[in-house]
């Protein structure tokens, strides 16, 4: 086979697992945390078949109605692709998922977890990095919502099914909201099945189970290349349970192993898939309020399905998400991404959004074959304040509405917005894409001038030393070691407005510097934004500052 030949059925693998799983997330929307009563009124008394429009409740017991169109996704698919637009040919920005898109992300969330909504909180308040996200109850956060958002560090993996530094990317990202080990070990888990899938183009079998766990058990070795985890993450949790890190990750792989026993008994002795999910939902205890939305069982579950169904993720898809009182949408949208992969698909539909995925999966798989791709730019971060609330996500910017930090939206014509008693919900589309339902005020007002979005038409070639990406490129290996946390360093891009230069603030920078532990790849960075911005005065400033803080802690 070609490289070109390989390059298309990777990028149609990619193409299909990523569309495969939004319909799945979208059809188990519908019946998530509900009983038959009240899926029946969701779909007017049709059978769940396809995405329809629905009506659901939105901001809490005392929120408001709203009608989510048919295709629409709930917060799995939303921070998928925040995920994935983190993801460039330099590798995984965790700078800027932990501190634009994760405290933006409640402002047009459409549910969510109590882990992911208590970090994205936390991640609002002044420095917080995405290392030291220590809320209420972290290290004991062990749900799916790490696992169910992290496909795209498996659709850019250069070698997706191997032990690889993606795997090291995706407990990064896991880390910024949970803490515990099953909602990684889960997360890598289904990391590791979707790689063997997308690398093979079919789903793991049963007999491959065993493998993967090993590969799992492994992988918390990797945490040794990420300074700030090591250093910093790891010993705090160690500190606050009292036990190693790595003999509760040890552990945590052994039951997922039981869990697996348990499970393959469980399809031995069925006749039917129904009969055969059934026994799963009961043996894996999936509607238990204690057990379900576990990071192991749910990636037990999905990986159990895709590998009783290889080649049907419509089937897939609504045998999960018939199964009330389950987590429909995120074992449905985990099992259909491993299903899914295929080389000549039938693409679902109706779906939210689904030009806008095709060219992320399209951009993913070129960044997997080491190709030029579009990045997405996100403001500066040294003048980035987080949203302290929905409300304040939501505002002008350059006389035009926008979600701070990611970009300008417009009303979708013929659909009204829908007052609620503290604030208005409305559903506009982007300029870069998607589709949200945003939370804003009555009357909007300006964002800060560094909360801006960012645009600018950018190719990020990894083969060429000249591209016109201002931080260095990376190879994979260094993926996850450190982000780009100064943002984009050049001028940015406002809707039509021209580069634009933003000051220098010198003890911010060695701040941030301090913060990164003075990490070498952190102070280059530093130290290239003050060559490219600063005065030679501040370059000596920066280095006798950073000196005196290194011999003088």
């Amino acid at each position: 086979m070609n490289e070109t030949q390989s390059e298309a059925k990777r990028r149609q693998r990619t193409i299909s697992s990523m569309l495969w799983a939004a319909w799945a997330d979208a059809v188990g929307f519908i019946s998530e945390l509900t009983d038959e009563n009240g899926l029946s009124r969701r779909l007017g008394g049709r059978p769940l078949v396809e995405p329809v429009e629905w009506v659901r409740r939105v901001g809490g017991r005392f929120g408001v109605e709203v009608t989510l169109p048919a295709g629409c996704y709930s917060d799995d698919t939303q921070l998928r692709l925040a995920t994935a637009r983190a993801i460039s040919g330099h590798g995984f920005d965790v700078e800027a998922f932990a501190r634009v898109e994760l405290p933006v992300w409640p402002a047009y969330a459409l549910g969510g977890g109590r882990a992911s909504k208590a970090a994205a909180a936390n991640l609002a308040k002044p420095n917080i990095p995405w290392f030291g996200n220590f809320f209420e109850g972290w290290h004991d956060a062990g749900g799916n919502g790490v696992a169910m958002r992290i496909q795209p560090h498996i659709w850019s993996a250069q070698s997706p099914a191997s032990l690889g530094p993606h795997l090291l990317d995706v407990i990064v990202n896991g880390t910024t909201t949970h803490g515990h080990p099953r909602a990684l070990v889960g997360a890598v888990l289904h990391a590791v099945a979707l790689g063997v899938a997308i690398d093979s183009g079919v789903a793991p079998k049963f007999k491959d189970l065993p493998e993967l766990l090993n590969v799992v058990d492994k992988a918390v070795e990797l945490i040794d290349g990420n300074h700030q985890l090591a250093s910093l993450w790891r010993p705090s949790w160690e500190k606050a349970t009292g036990r190693p890190f790595a003999e509760a990750w040890h552990v945590t792989v052994d039951e997922c192993r039981e869990l697996l026993v348990t499970a393959q008994q469980v399809t031995e002795t069925t006749d039917s898939p129904e009969r055969m999910y059934e026994g799963l939902i009961a043996a894996l205890k999936l509607t238990d309020p204690a057990q379900r939305g576990s990071g192991t069982t749910t990636a037990v579950a999905a990986l159990v399905l895709a590998a009783a169904l290889p080649s049907d993720p419509a089937a897939v898809s609504l045998l999960a998400a018939r199964s009330l009182q389950t987590d429909t949408d995120t074992i449905a949208t985990m099992a259909a991404a491993i299903v899914g992969v295929s080389d000549e698909p039938t693409l679902p539909a109706p779906l939210l959004d689904s030009a806008y995925m095709r060219e992320e999966a399209i951009r993913l798989a070129t960044i997997a074959t080491n190709g030029p791709t579009e990045t997405f730019s996100y403001p500066d971060l040294l003048h980035w304040s987080p949203p302290r609330s929905q409300l304040e996500a939501v505002g002008l910017a350059g006389g035009q509405v926008a979600i701070g930090g990611i970009g300008w939206v417009k009303p979708i014509h013929g659909i009204d917005p829908v007052e609620g008693k503290d604030g208005v919900w409305q559903w506009v589309t982007s300029d870069f894409g998607p589709s949200f339902l945003v939370k804003r005020r009555q009357e909007i007002r300006k964002l800060p001038e560094g909360n801006w979005p960012a645009r600018r038409s950018q190719i990020v070639d990894p083969k060429s030393a000249n591209n016109r990406e201002s931080s260095p490129a990376t190879t994979p290996r260094d993926r996850g070691r450190i982000g780009r946390p100064l943002g984009q360093l050049q001028g940015r891009v406002r809707g039509n407005m021209q580069d634009e230069k933003l000051p220098i603030d010198l003890d911010q920078i060695i701040e941030w510097v301090s913060k990164q532990g003075f990490h070498d790849q952190a102070l280059g960075y530093a130290l290239r934004r003050i060559a490219e911005q600063g005065t030679v005065e501040q370059l000596v400033a920066f280095a006798t500052a950073i000196r005196g803080r290194i011999h003088h802690p």
